[in-house]
């Protein structure tokens, strides 16, 4: 993509919308004579229908089909029977299994965001009771295992939009909606306890338990004749999360640096050495995942003319995560001068590259890592609509929400390895590796026994050789992000129902206005000094804990240290660290957006066919502006007094034209089509006005290189939004109430696109130490996100429903549920920073070219079983880690399988009753990056396999009771 001048933008804009404006024009203006028109009606034929009362999954389908089909949008919903019928920690695993929507699993194996056709999640909107919800990262997208799959009613994906949605996304809309307690009849309550086991077990003793639980709560009632209605709900959440990860940085041929292959094992191509594995890492990590939620809705109708209805949602996540690395370098061992024999090479030819993949090393540089962060997310959502008849066929509607997310993290991590403190130097031992470029998996043995474990024969520091660095003793970090993402919003409209062409008006305004707060807290932590003025690198033993266990990765134990237990201990230094560059992170983003928006809704006919549907508008007027930081002094002696407050800020007005047409043909065929203009505004950590500090290069030895300088990274506080017009068809047919079969076709032109583009920046003022008689340029680069030209994506979606009676009676209970959708793409994000990676242009973040999602189930006579699989092909995924940095990846293709046994007590003293089983990731199939190989290789472009992780199976007990 490259930049586009302001008007060019503007003027290709005007041109991609006019279809959709004059599809809105025309339509309005066939209205005016249809309007005259007074339609016929008939009293259709009453007939005698039988009525079957189902439950659990049937229900849920048959409530989700018929929304679907009622529906004047194309959308996708999962009802209440669905959620938490399956192992879903929270509704984004529900929402992974709907057509055209991808799931990505996180760094706990937990799916936590999602991706509509094809789109990053920052494209989508979240909305909660249909109001626009917080965040608790620095971007917009939403993090669903905020939200616990038993206290939602259903959740509805909006593909098309409507003018009456606000807070709508670009790729898509999920709203997810509580429970309305005056929809029911009667008091329901409901406990639901189940307990689960990992087959990890636990990877590290003392922070999980073997096991974890699951508990809820609800309660349904209405009083005073039905006039006022409670509906309250809780759930806890006590799970672990158990992770296997290893990291194969790259390979590469380094013999220039002194590491030949001992025995000279020839290539068969190439440069006569196989390629080593340069840099590898082992972690094994424990993750205490403990979250309460609760909700409340209560509602008022005391007449036909008044509704009120408030609601509450609360939820607070608490994690606490310990890990262990090894992390060996081959290319460390030029850095200490380290020449190792390698002995039982074995090598596997792909192509043009030969890689050594098994090796007994002689001697290696190797780091001991220990990892502790706890993290606690703190969000609540409050509503309150009122909705109340104003005059004949006018209904006035009036809706206020707050909701706010705070979030505070605190990582811990110290670094050290095999050290000879009688020496003082560091010991480098031998390894058995193996390092395969199928992605099985990766092993790396000490020789010696008790190598890694031993604090006696471990020290603090950096083994790679970098304590030259002067007055430096670094051995870890103290990162601790603090987020604040607040949201207050009013919308006030009107409704009237009409006759003719238009059945029905809705017309208002919206205001929302959004601040968001990051503070990217750090600190290092140095070793002290005794009183020679030596640094102390011995480990104490109070600090010291019970090994790891990572004989998965080869290695018996590996030295486990309570980092927080060391910092407290006073025997190491604090000292704020990098302070250039998390400074320019921290941010303080507002947003002020005012929204008219008008629908009439549409009840009629053509050419004798039934037509449904709405047609209408948003003008959306977006005020934003952000204050960031910029330093100018030196890292190692943070000055105030060079830190400056850089602001900026932007407004910009958007029209957003929509049209929704469904025409009803006989024998249940349904035909629908959809045009829009929809925007989502940028992300948030892009507005930032912060920009880092370039500072002079250096190379190992300290010595600065001439007039180069690092990097800058920057935000924009004047970026406007992803702006994209988009057309969808949509043929369905359905039989009966549960069963259907449906095909999509969708394609979204972007009208604009954000992009980072490397641009420049002055150095004039910024600290610089270059060679004696050398002066440094007047300027070093810069990356900041820009507006540009976008390119499009589309797609193909199949989606069906059936039951097994359609095909013969001696099938009635079974049931397949199946959806399937191919997308492409001719958007490439670019990297401009080659420094960062040699990935130049990444395919469109989010993008799997294939997804699919497959549920068999049956169900009848109380008995329940159900095995359902979620695929998705090779992704890219940007990622923000514990620094707040972006992280993209190349995606390996993912494929998840669970399973539920069950039995439900229909009848008798235990009625109500209901036992589960569950199976949660039964294949224990890890999620995989592939990088290439790097630019030391015959060819380069080969993958290979980076990041493997491994989660475990989840198996889950419990019982249900309603009541």
């Amino acid at each position: 993509m490259k930049p586009a001048h302001h008007h060019r933008l503007r003027h290709g804009r005007s041109l991609q919308r006019q279809p959709v404006a004059a599809a809105c024009a025309l339509l309005f203006i066939a209205a005016a004579p249809a309007e005259a028109q007074q339609a016929s009606s008939t009293t259709p034929e009453v007939k005698q229908i039988e009525t079957v009362v189902v439950t659990g999954i049937r229900r849920s389908i048959e409530s989700s089909v018929a929304q679907k089909r009622t529906s004047d949008s194309i959308i996708e919903v999962i009802s209440a029977e669905d959620l938490g019928k399956l192992p879903d920690a929270s509704i984004a695993e529900s929402l992974a299994r709907l057509p055209g929507l991808t799931g990505q699993r996180g760094p706990d194996g937990r799916v936590n965001v999602i991706s509509i056709r094809g789109l990053s999640p920052e494209f989508s909107g979240v909305l909660l009771n249909g109001r626009e919800m917080v965040s608790s990262n620095d971007s917009r997208a939403v993090e669903f295992d905020q939200f616990p799959s038993e206290l939602a009613g259903s959740a509805t994906v909006y593909k098309t939009p409507d003018a009456g949605l606000i807070g709508q996304g670009l790729s898509g809309t999920v709203d997810i909606r509580t429970l309305s307690p005056l929809n029911l009849r009667g008091r329901q309550m409901a406990v639901n306890l189940r307990g689960e086991r990992n087959s990890n077990g636990t990877m590290v003793p003392g922070v999980t338990s073997e096991t974890g639980k699951r508990f809820s709560f609800s309660y349904v009632d209405q009083f005073a004749n039905n006039t006022i209605g409670l509906a309250v709900g809780f759930a806890r959440l006590d799970s672990p999360s158990q992770t296997k990860q290893t990291e194969l940085v790259e390979y590469g041929d380094y013999t220039p640096f002194g590491l030949p292959l001992s025995g000279n094992v020839a290539s068969k191509v190439g440069t006569g050495q196989a390629m080593l594995p340069m840099f590898w890492t082992a972690t094994t990590a424990t993750k205490k995942n403990v979250r309460d939620g609760l909700m409340i809705v209560l509602e008022h109708k005391p007449n036909e003319d008044m509704h009120n209805q408030l609601d509450l949602y609360y939820s607070k996540f608490k994690t606490h995560e310990v890990g262990g690395k090894f992390a060996q370098s081959l290319f460390g061992n030029w850095s200490a001068g380290i020449a190792p024999a390698l002995s039982n090479v074995g090598t596997t030819q792909i192509g043009q590259n030969t890689y050594a993949t098994s090796a007994t090393t002689s001697q290696l540089v190797a780091n001991i890592g220990n990892m502790d962060t706890r993290r606690t997310d703190d969000i609540v959502a409050v509503g309150w609509n009122t909705e109340l008849k104003l005059a004949d066929k006018w209904k006035g509607v009036a809706d206020l929400s707050y909701s706010r997310d705070k979030r505070n993290e605190r990582y811990v991590e110290a670094y050290g390895g095999p050290y000879n403190h009688g020496s003082k130097q560091w010991t480098f031992g031998a390894y058995n590796w193996n390092v395969p470029t199928n992605g099985d998996p990766q092993t790396f043995t000490p020789v010696q026994a008790g190598y890694l474990s031993n604090p006696a024969n471990l020290a603090f520091g950096d083994v790679a050789g970098m304590d030259w660095v002067p007055n430096e003793a670094w051995i870890g970090a103290i990162r601790h992000p603090e987020i604040k993402d607040e949201i207050k919003t009013i919308r006030l409209a009107l409704k009237r129902e009409m006759d003719g062409f238009f059945s029905g008006f809705t017309g208002g305004v919206n205001f929302t206005q959004r601040g968001k707060d990051v503070a990217k807290n750090e600190d290092r932590i140095l070793m002290s000094k005794d009183s020679g003025g030596n640094y102390i690198r011995t480990i104490p033993n109070s600090v010291v804990r019970a090994p790891f266990d990572m004989s998965w990765a080869g290695i018996p134990q590996l030295l486990r240290v309570d980092v927080p237990a060391l910092v407290a201990s006073g025997t190491v230094t604090l000292e704020e660290g990098q302070f250039s560059k998390w400074v320019a992170n921290n941010s303080n983003v507002n947003e002020k957006v005012s929204t008219g928006f008008a629908k009439f809704d549409i009840d009629s006919e053509f050419a004798g066919i039934s037509m449904r549907g709405n047609v209408g508008l948003q003008v959306v007027h977006a005020k934003q502006d952000s204050q960031g930081w910029e330093y100018r002094g030196e890292d190692e002696k943070p000055d105030p007094k060079l830190l400056f407050k850089r602001t900026g800020g932007t407004s910009y007005t958007d029209t957003l034209p929509s049209l929704n047409l469904v025409f009803d043909f006989k024998n249940n065929w349904i035909a629908r089509f959809g045009l829009a203009t929809t925007i989502v505004r940028p992300n948030i950590v892009d507005m930032r006005a912060g920009t880092s500090t370039p500072t002079v290069l250096l190379d190992p030895a300290g010595t600065p290189h001439a007039g180069e300088w690092t990097t800058a990274y920057a935000g924009n506080p004047a970026l406007k939004p992803w702006r994209a017009a988009g057309i969808d068809l949509s043929v369905e047919r359905y039989f009966g109430k549960r069963s259907y079969v449906s095909m999509a076709a969708f394609r979204k032109n972007l009208l604009s696109y954000i992009y980072n583009q490397l641009t420049a920046v002055s150095t004039v003022g910024f600290p610089s130490t270059p060679p004696v008689g050398v002066t440094p340029k007047l300027i070093a680069p810069m990356i900041q996100p820009l507006n540009g030209t976008g390119g499009k994506v589309e797609g193909i979606e199949f989606a069906t429903s059936l039951e097994g009676s359609l095909l013969h009676p001696s099938l009635s209970g079974f049931g397949l549920v199946f959806s399937g959708s191919k997308l492409s793409s001719s958007i490439k994000d670019q990297n401009p920073d080659p420094t960062v990676s040699t990935e130049r242009n990444v395919p469109l973040n989010g993008l799997s070219g294939r997804s699919n999602s497959v549920t068999f189930y049956y169900e009848d006579h109380g008995i329940s079983a159900r095995i359902s699989q979620r695929y998705r092909s090779p992704f890219t995924a940007t990622t923000r880690d514990i620094f707040l940095n972006n992280t993209t990846l190349q995606q390996a293709a993912d494929k998840v399988v669970d399973i539920q046994l069950g039995y439900a007590f229909e009848e008798g003293a235990y009625k109500g009753l209901s036992i589960l089983l569950q199976m949660g990731n039964v294949g224990d199939k890890p999620t995989m990056n592939r990088k290439s190989v790097g630019a030391n290789a015959p060819d380069a472009s080969q993958l290979l396999p980076n990041y493997i992780r491994y989660y475990g199976r989840t198996t889950l007990l419990g019982v249900n009771y309603k009541f």
